[in-house]
């Protein structure tokens, strides 16, 4: 009896020990053990890699933030952890630092980086899968990112537009390509695809006097809105808001006349086929000078997202958050869409486990 219970109090002590050391199901779906939470999660002071107070990641950083108060959260924002270095402190865990063209920006935007890793951030869809892959900004990096895990699909609506002033006398983007005179572009980023597609070249542009203007800023290298407003040409996505990445096209749209293009259906075939963009058409109005719907492609998905070491609860926390005050998105400068058909419609990414357990509550997923 007593070697049999003996035999008993060891299984049980073995049994506790494995049982105690498991990972957690998407843990072990993924191969990974478990990791400390973090210090800031832990005492409800979550860090967010957001971007500059007017910019679009920026936006999200605060309606999260605003919507975790709700839930004892005091949220502290990165407001200058834009562009591709989000997707980076979040995934490396490393601390952000002031960005060496933030003295570029408008003061009241940004504020100096927390001394804390962030645990969650906001990026595109596009430009999160790029970390994602180790493609586009991140291949110098020579790594892929497979870390992430989304929170929440935010939508919103930024087109990819083309137009010409009128004094130019362009009236097709193929006239760029052998035009004499001096051209200038307003945008050139992230238009690569576009300037093959026409046969654009940087260099041909400035062996003729022209070349390209940087959309956003002043101070070195960039220009003023009067320069902007005045270029030839202007390509790059927008939507009507006074956001540092879209203030061009309001400026543009104005102080010039503008004449819209539409895209050759083969270049709209290819720009649609880049990860995270989809066919759209530009509504009439949308700016002065569209006077009928175009064709186009727009860039719709926005990810709010952790670490796969963030904590279900944690994860469900924000979901909810974001759900239950879904009407902060709609008094923001940019406009931002909480669909429930959407909110965790990513297929790459996966959910974070605890965000998919509140979808699959709401009935938001199956």
């Amino acid at each position: 009896m007593r070697r049999l219970t003996r035999r008993c109090l060891l299984f049980i002590t073995i049994w506790s020990f494995t049982v105690g050391s498991l990972p957690s199901d998407g843990q072990r779906a993924r191969g990974e053990t478990p990791s400390a939470t973090s210090a800031t999660i832990s005492a409800k002071t979550p860090v967010f890699a957001g971007a500059c107070k007017a910019c679009p990641w920026g936006i999200l950083a605060k309606v999260t933030a605003d919507a975790l108060s709700f839930y004892g959260y005091r949220t502290t924002i990165c407001w200058v952890c834009w562009s591709n270095l989000g997707p980076r402190y979040m995934a490396d865990k490393t601390k952000p630092i002031m960005p060496a063209n933030a003295q570029f920006e408008v003061p009241e935007y940004i504020e100096p980086p927390p001394d804390a890793v962030p645990d969650i951030s906001a990026t595109s869809e596009s430009n999160l899968l790029d970390a994602w892959n180790g493609t586009g900004a991140y291949a110098a990096d020579h790594k892929q990112r497979h870390n992430y895990r989304v929170i929440a699909v935010i939508r919103t609506s930024t087109y990819v537009l083309a137009a010409a002033s009128k004094k130019s006398g362009i009236t097709n983007l193929r006239q760029i390509k052998d035009r004499k005179e001096p051209t200038w572009i307003t945008g050139g980023n992230g238009n690569d695809i576009i300037f093959q597609y026409y046969g654009i070249s940087v260099d041909d542009l400035k062996a003729k006097g022209g070349g390209l203007m940087p959309p956003v800023g002043t101070g070195d290298g960039r220009v003023t809105r009067e320069r902007r407003a005045s270029a030839d040409v202007f390509i790059g996505s927008g939507l009507l808001a006074n956001t540092p990445e879209q203030r061009s096209w309001y400026e543009a749209s104005q102080l010039n006349d503008l004449v819209f293009f539409e895209f050759e259906e083969p270049l709209i075939a290819r720009l649609a086929a880049q990860p995270g963009y989809f066919r759209a058409t530009v509504p009439l109005a949308l700016f002065r000078g569209v006077d009928r719907p175009i064709p186009t492609v727009m860039r719709p998905n926005h990810l709010i997202y952790v670490r796969d070491d963030a904590p279900d609860e944690f994860a469900y926390n924000v979901a909810k958050a974001l759900d239950e005050h879904r009407d902060l998105f709609q008094v923001q400068l940019e406009p931002w869409y909480y669909d429930p058909r959407t909110v965790a419609a990513s297929s790459v990414i996966p959910l974070h486990p605890g965000a998919a357990k509140y979808y699959r509550e709401r009935g938001y997923v199956k």
